[in-house]
């Protein structure tokens, strides 16, 4: 029966025309155009001018593309207008919501049909979304315009701070004893450090090389950016996740229907630490995208791993409220 509870959630998801889910689709369709339009045109290089130089002129573009990024509500006004559908029924909701005279049933309302998805996203929710988009521009930056024949053409004394301090908290082989923040292993284990392994033969060729502090500055971004992006994703998918049928797990009863939520959490916990190791200590494993937009775009869908971060996230939430709901009955 919750299997057949769960499939109907999910159903019932597809079918839904949720004002957020239409709004975010829409919105995440003007951050992508932006976003090919960065992918399309970062890296260019103007005769005459040095490669720093260069750089700085697309760095003026990476600003103009997030400044353009940033107008996205707007951008959807424009394009749409202000009489388009969804506009239309966000103010219909907005005028029944405040229509209720007693102002403490009326925001009672107001957050039952925003949990359910019936409101325009948050303005925080908006940013979020603009923000994912200006991280995803920012890297597509780095690889085509920073890094050009696999060095970095701009080496303030700040950015070899951060590198050296990458390198000192990073554990090679056969030396793995100190417990460092970060590692590198060059295996044929993933394609990264496969491809590394090609290039450079052994760890400390790799990291003394230019590309591998092209890499370590790289993978420095990744660890800065980590928390802000996980944060913004759950702010935009949170929702959503619970409306395809999460929202149901903790209402799981019976044997069999625990044990379910058992091995999908080990399953989910396992997909955690390995989003854990891959954003945050290993330093090779996403070494690919620095060698030029192709390798970005091939490893781009390696960022699903902060989606099954957050289903574990959830999934954790969940198991919080079951054995809530367990204390409050006994």
């Amino acid at each position: 029966m919750n299997d057949k509870n769960q499939s109907q959630s999910v159903l019932n998801w597809m079918a839904s025309e949720r004002l957020y889910e239409e709004y975010l689709f829409f919105y995440l369709l003007i951050i992508v155009f932006w976003g090919f339009i960065g992918l399309f045109s970062f890296g260019f290089e103007l005769s005459g001018y040095s490669l720093q130089q260069n750089l700085l002129f697309n760095f003026i573009w990476f600003l103009t593309l997030t400044i353009t990024m940033a107008f996205t509500p707007i951008w959807y006004r424009l394009i749409f207008g202000r009489k388009s559908r969804l506009q239309r029924r966000s103010e219909k909701t907005q005028q029944q919501i405040e229509a209720i005279k007693d102002p403490i049933k009326r925001e009672a309302i107001k957050q039952h049909i925003a949990n359910d998805g019936g409101l325009a996203p948050r303005t925080l929710q908006k940013w979020s979304l603009i923000f994912l988009g200006w991280c995803a521009l920012f890297e597509m930056f780095f690889v085509t315009s920073w890094v050009k024949d696999l060095a970095l053409v701009w080496q303030p004394e700040w950015v070899n701070s951060v590198i050296d301090w990458v390198r000192a908290n990073t554990n090679v082989p056969p030396l793995n004893v100190d417990r460092k923040l970060f590692l590198v292993k060059l295996s044929s284990d993933d394609s990264g450090s496969a491809m590394l392994k090609q290039m450079f033969g052994n760890e400390q060729v790799f990291l003394t090389s230019v590309f591998g502090r092209a890499c370590l500055l790289y993978h420095a971004w990744h660890v800065l950016s980590f928390f802000p992006i996980l944060i913004a994703s759950i702010i935009c998918l949170w929702q959503l996740i619970g409306w395809t049928g999460a929202n149901q797990l903790e209402t799981k009863r019976g044997i069999g229907g625990y044990c379910l939520l058992v091995v999908i959490t080990f399953f989910m916990t396992l997909m955690f630490i390995g989003g854990l190791f891959m954003f945050i200590q290993d330093v090779g494993y996403r070494a690919g995208s620095v060698t030029g937009l192709a390798g970005w775009v091939h490893d781009l869908w390696l960022n699903i791993a902060y989606f099954f971060i957050i289903l574990a996230l959830r999934l954790y939430t969940n198991w919080f409220l079951i054995f809530k709901n367990m204390l409050i009955r006994h």
